[in-house]
């Protein structure tokens, strides 16, 4: 009856809705229990080891840059778990033999013993208080019997068998692959230069460099151009970039031949750390114009290392407003979370930058999380060029002179003597009609009246202000300042916010990742038969229309 039915199915549903509620629970019985367990750090760092591994497999195997690129971004977190334990059983496990492993062998050797990484899990949760009621009520489950028991014993012994000759079958495989030992040497380096062992970790890199290039295979190319990188910083450390100079442009000039475009932005950006370390501006520049940068498969970390290279190289050459437009874009293009070091930098040489095009930077550049105290230098220097105090100037480039010179932004604020100059005339202007040249010198805080006359006939010429110099009372005299609304200033400033903002979206459109245009499934063979079938008959019928 429709009753009964009913009932049956309500009495199903429940079971249901137990059976997902013990599972559910179970599962986080399980979870406890794993938290609960200590964890040895060489298992964890050969377990995270493992999955990068597997991702690399992966990359290999379906030659897709993405899971390269995922796979490189995994080894940021097994960076923190690198241990000499950890890297001895990679060696042992994932590198054949070879002049560079031998080598790296006996590095690692000479590195002491680090203190065992204590990976502290939570303290096992409290039993619950209603968990020793439940006993006498939990009776209803039935003992499995003995036969049962062997029988699932058998069963996980069988899986776990075969689960270990699957797992060494892998191993065997990934002895083979090169990928695995790049990764694995490009972790010593990187581990031997977290330890300060400079000079092994230089020879590491360069060993693996020379290793990846006896290889003609695509898919070294992003692993290459890690080594580059860390083979560059240790020479950077040991002081001796200028003897590098060539192998870079060399290496660069072979990323071009095989369109390895990750290879090409590390080294570009290498390349032009090294011309800015030794302040060779003019060879930057050449680079900068006679290159392009490959956006496409570049990094957002490289794309904002090119764009504050370039923009420094600009504001040199005084070309400031591509200067300030490649520092504002390798702002946004800086990872916001981290890189603060970065951000720092870019936004010391923005502000200087953005003074000397005449604009004030906002007071929330100054305020930001982690900045407060790196730009109050800078601060000082905004404020002094904002009411064309050039005695604060001076006193803020002399109180600050070492800082400035180490961010190399001290010849750039020499220059903005000049806009203290200018800004502090404009304010004169504005508020008097007539003023003599000597109170302009003492307010301005010149060295003499001469000086200050041609000062003020410059900025006269440049239509700094509008005004005229009466040299028989050597006075400046103001004439009627004009509504700035009756000018194009109100366009122009609209303008270019408008072409700011179509720019950012611009910039965020292409940075974008669109799904490939490619079928989920192949397709069958009678599919396959019947569409070429299709085309034939479709080919026919054009062919006897050509001839009607």
């Amino acid at each position: 009856s429709p009753g009964v039915r009913e009932l049956s199915a309500m009495g199903n549903k429940e079971d249901e809705a137990k059976a997902v509620a013990a599972a559910a629970e179970a599962a986080k019985k399980k979870e406890k229990d794993d938290h609960s367990k200590p964890v040895d750090p060489l298992t964890h760092g050969m377990n995270e080891l493992k999955a990068v591994m597997q991702t690399l497999d992966k990359a290999v195997s379906t030659k897709e840059g993405r899971f390269m690129s995922r796979a490189i971004r995994m080894v940021t977190t097994l960076r923190r778990l690198l241990s000499k334990a950890v890297l001895s059983k990679a060696i042992e496990t994932y590198v054949p033999e070879s002049p560079a492993r031998e080598q790296l062998v006996v590095f690692l050797a000479k590195v002491e013993e680090m203190e065992k990484m204590q990976i502290d899990a939570p303290a096992a949760a409290a039993p619950p208080a209603d968990a020793k009621g439940d006993k006498g009520e939990g009776e209803v489950e039935k003992k499995e019997s003995e036969k049962e028991r062997e029988e699932r014993e058998k069963k996980e012994e069988k899986e776990r068998l075969d689960k270990e000759r699957e797992e060494a079958a892998w191993v065997r495989k990934m002895l083979t692959v090169p990928e695995a030992e790049t990764l694995v040497l490009l972790l010593g380096a990187i581990f031997l230069l977290d330890q300060k062992h400079v000079e092994s970790a230089l020879a590491v890199s360069w060993a693996l460099i020379q290793r990846v290039l006896t290889f003609n295979r695509r898919t070294l190319d992003p692993l290459l151009s890690k080594a580059y990188f860390y083979w560059a910083r240790c020479v950077e450390l040991k002081g001796q970039s200028a003897q590098i100079r060539n192998e870079l442009l060399s290496g660069y000039r072979t990323a071009v031949l095989k369109h390895d475009q990750i290879g090409q932005a590390t080294i570009l950006n290498l390349v032009l750390r090294n011309y800015l370390e030794f302040n060779l501006y003019e060879q930057a520049d050449t680079l900068i114009r006679k290159t392009s940068f490959p956006e496409g498969d570049a990094s957002n970390n490289q794309l904002a290392r090119y764009l504050y290279y370039t923009g420094r190289v600009k504001a040199v050459q005084l070309e400031y407003t591509d200067a300030f437009r490649n520092l504002q874009q390798a702002a946004r293009k800086a990872p916001q979370q981290s890189a603060l070091g970065f951000r720092k930098t870019v936004y010391k040489l923005s502000v200087i930058v953005q003074l000397l095009l005449g604009e004030i930077p906002d007071r929330s550049i100054f305020s930001q999380k982690g900045m407060v105290s790196a730009l109050r230098p800078y601060l000082h220097i905004a404020q002094a060029v904002r009411v064309g105090d050039l005695g604060a100037f001076h006193k803020a480039m002399q109180e600050h002179a070492e800082g400035f010179k180490k961010d190399k932004t001290y010849s750039l604020i020499v220059r903005m003597r000049h806009n203290v100059i200018k800004t502090g005339l404009k304010k004169i202007n504005l508020a008097y009609s007539q003023i003599s040249l000597s109170d302009v010198c003492a307010k301005l805080r010149l060295e003499s009246v001469e000086d200050t006359e041609f000062i003020v006939a410059k900025c006269i010429l440049d239509g700094v202000i509008d005004a005229y110099i009466n040299h028989e009372t050597q006075t400046m005299v103001s004439k009627a300042n004009l509504d700035v609304y009756s000018t194009s200033e109100p366009q122009m400033q609209f303008h270019k916010r408008v072409a700011f903002c179509l720019d950012m979206h611009n910039q965020a459109v292409k940075a974008m990742r669109y799904a490939e245009n490619t079928k989920t499934e192949w397709e069958s063979a009678e599919e396959r038969r019947e569409r070429l079938k299709q085309e034939e008959e479709m080919m026919n019928s054009m062919d006897e229309e050509d001839e009607f």
